[in-house]
Formats: structure tokens, C-alpha cells, sequence
């Protein structure tokens, strides 16, 4: 490959696309954090204090040297900003309005309704009483989330009308800008699955199905991925997520679609515009023989994207929580978890001084996770479930 490709923003987890974007010859500019470590990598390197200030933004792209080949971002909350970009410029990138509703759940829901898609029963919301109303009218359980950021944060389950205040009041602070409302959705029950692809002049092609593993109680923190699942309702799952990628007129760009198998069928979570998060396209490359990173790469540049796997195996990747809060002193059991023969990968999110809560409240406090090798998603992920719990918090008095 040649070329300058601009990432905006990179985000934990993402070393591959980094590696893969250097080792393929691409002069790589990035637009970042100051204290974002992969920034250092960059050959153009656009620092800022505040990446979601859209002004200093806006003042990040008029100092890039050059005009970038091709553009991307792997934040949700950075698709509009980069998608005018990349129209003001003459980058190949979703429209801005596919990148609106990509990632505004109220716009995107209304989108997929109109389209005739499953989704969950929902209802837009700002003040409590509104929320206590909506709740009341879909009927406990329900989900109350943020209406313009990815499902990772500003996301609690009520399961009774006493929860409420509390849950209204944390999500409330996580609102990143206060015109757009709150989401309150019936609890979809039903395994849960992302579909990760890729959209290229109107077709989408479907990567891989991953089977997901959420930590139960009032915040459904994803804690493990199994991939590639082949399940009897693969097809259809797949299907519906294809669908809706479509229906909201995304196009070059890789996309991951998260689906619940409910009683009544499939049922559309959430549509990203994105590559997915964790260490999936790790796994995805390991297990399939081929990059995604070039395909996402391909896309950006204008060209025709080749994706052709060979897959072995599977692997599955699973989060260790924390069962109480305190201050990290130290994780025990890496030594054995390094002789377990199935491991594939291991890493922390937290170290030695860390301040853990009671209760996980979001994906920042996920501890360390490990991903391991087998024959199908169920032994792989089998073999996960048996080797993270080895990994123990040790906790300071």
C-alpha cells in the first residue's frame, strides 16, 4: 500500500491497526490525545488537549502538512466530525448523514423502524418524570442509556421502579451533549451476538458472527467474545445485522452489529460504523489468515477491498471482574496462566494502585482478560472460563 492515511483518534486495543498500517508502507498521520501513546508512532503527529471539542478539532485538521489519501476513526463520537472532513476534502468515507446515524441511537432507531427492522420498544426521553413515564408505559425491566455514545458507557439496567432516581442520575452524567436525549428500551432477553463486516459500494459482506458473554446485574458489561460462532441461527442473525448496516446507508466502512436472538426473532441493538472493540480483529486475523486491517485500509483509500479467509479454529476472549472494590495491589496466577496451553493472549487494564468500585459500572473497570485457542467457539470458550478466574485481584488493606 502507499498513501497517507489519517486516523482520528485511535483508541485502546487498537496496536494492530497501528502495526498494520505501518508495516503495509501507508505514511500515517494521527490526530490524538497529547498523552495518547500511540500518537509517538504517528510519521505526522497532531496532538490536542481535547479530541471531542469539536473546535479544537476543527483547528487539529487546518495543521495537518498535507491532504491525506484516506480517513478514519475508530471513535463513535468522532464519525460526523471526520465524516465532514472527509467530504469537505475528497476522502472516501460514509456520508455524514450515515455517520449521524451511526451513531445517534434515536435517529438510527427511527431509521430501522421505518425499515421495518426489529428493534427493541423504545421511547426518547430528558427529564425523570419523562424516564419514570416511559419505564412505566415499556414496563420493568428496562435498559436507559445515552442516546449519542457507543453502548460501552452511559448504560444501566432497572429492573424495578425504586432504581430508578439512582440510574437517572448516573446516566445523566455521562452525557456528552445535553440537546440530545435519553433512550429508555425494553430488556431484550436472548443470547447476545455482534455481526463484524464490511460495506463496499452498497454490498455488505459479512465477516464473522461473535458470541458474547455480558456480566449480569444493573450494568450489562460485555465481558467475553467467542469467535467465529456457527450456531443454527448464524444465518439469520447475520442477516437481520446486514440489513440494518444497509438500511442506514453506510457504505465503506467496516461495520459491527450487535443483535440479541430473542423469542421473536433477531433484534438490532445497535449498528457501529466501526471496527469492533477488544481484541476481535486480533482474533479475527489469527483465526481467519487474513488481515482486516486491509480491508478497513483498502476502504479508506479508494480501493477495492480483498478479503479472502482460510479459517482454523477459534478463540475466545474473557474479562476478569472484580468480585469487591479497594485499591489494586497486585494481580496473582500469571505465571500459571502462562503454561496453559490453549492461551493465545493475556493483558490488564488495571495495575498496582488502581481504585476498583463495589460494583463495575462500566467497561473501565474490567480488570485483565485472556483469550484462548480451540477447536470450535465452545471449547475455545470453555477453555477461556477455566483459565481467567486463575488470574486473581490482590487488594491492599
Amino acid at each position: 500500500m502507499s498513501g497517507t492515511l489519517l486516523f482520528v483518534g485511535v483508541v485502546e486495543n487498537r496496536e494492530l491497526a497501528v502495526r498494520t498500517a505501518l508495516e503495509s508502507g501507508l505514511r500515517l498521520a494521527i490526530i490524538d490525545f497529547a498523552t495518547a501513546p500511540m500518537l509517538q508512532l504517528a510519521h505526522i503527529q497532531i496532538p490536542v488537549h481535547d479530541l471531542f471539542d469539536r473546535d479544537e478539532l476543527r483547528r487539529a485538521f487546518d495543521r495537518l502538512p498535507e491532504r491525506p489519501d484516506g480517513v478514519l476513526t475508530f471513535y463513535d463520537e468522532l464519525m460526523e466530525p471526520t465524516a465532514a472532513f472527509a467530504e469537505k476534502n475528497g476522502c472516501r468515507f460514509m456520508s455524514p448523514r450515515a455517520a449521524h446515524l451511526a451513531i445517534n441511537k434515536v435517529a438510527q432507531r427511527q431509521a430501522l423502524t421505518e425499515a421495518g427492522l426489529p428493534c427493541p420498544r423504545w421511547r426518547t426521553c430528558d427529564t425523570h418524570d419523562e424516564v419514570a413515564a416511559a419505564a412505566a408505559e415499556l414496563g420493568y425491566p428496562v435498559i436507559l442509556k445515552t442516546a449519542d455514545q457507543a453502548g460501552a458507557i452511559g448504560k444501566v439496567k432497572v429492573a424495578r421502579e425504586e432504581e430508578l432516581a439512582a440510574a437517572y442520575q448516573a446516566v445523566q452524567a455521562t452525557r456528552l451533549d445535553l440537546s440530545v436525549p435519553l433512550l429508555v428500551e425494553e430488556q431484550i432477553s436472548g443470547p447476545e451476538y455482534s455481526i463484524e463486516g464490511f460495506v463496499h459500494e452498497g454490498r455488505a459482506t459479512a465477516v464473522c458472527v461473535t458470541e458474547k458473554t455480558t456480566l449480569p446485574g444493573p450494568n450489562p458489561i460485555v465481558i467475553g467474545h467467542a469467535l467465529p460462532y456457527r450456531g443454527p441461527d448464524a444465518e439469520r442473525i447475520t442477516a437481520t445485522a446486514i440489513d440494518a448496516a444497509l438500511a442506514l446507508g453506510v457504505d465503506e466502512t467496516a461495520i459491527h452489529v450487535e443483535v440479541f436472538m430473542t423469542a421473536r426473532g433477531p433484534v438490532i441493538v445497535e449498528v457501529n460504523a466501526r471496527t469492533a472493540g477488544d481484541r476481535l480483529m486480533d482474533m479475527i486475523q489469527r483465526r481467519s489468515g487474513c488481515n482486516p486491517y486491509h480491508v478497513v485500509y483498502d476502504l479508506a483509500l479508494g480501493r477495492s477491498p480483498r478479503w479472502n479467509p482460510e479459517w482454523r479454529g477459534a478463540e475466545a476472549m474473557l474479562w476478569t471482574v472484580p468480585e469487591r472494590g479497594g485499591i489494586l495491589a497486585g494481580i496473582d496466577g500469571i505465571p500459571e496462566v502462562l503454561e496453559e496451553p490453549s492461551l493465545t493472549g493475556m493483558g490488564f487494564a488495571a495495575g498496582p494502585g488502581t481504585s476498583l468500585p463495589a460494583r463495575p459500572e462500566h467497561v473501565g473497570h474490567r480488570l485483565c482478560w485472556v483469550i484462548c485457542e480451540g477447536a470450535d467457539w465452545r471449547e475455545a470458550s470453555g477453555r477461556a472460563r477455566a483459565t481467567a478466574p486463575r488470574l486473581r485481584p490482590r487488594f491492599a488493606p
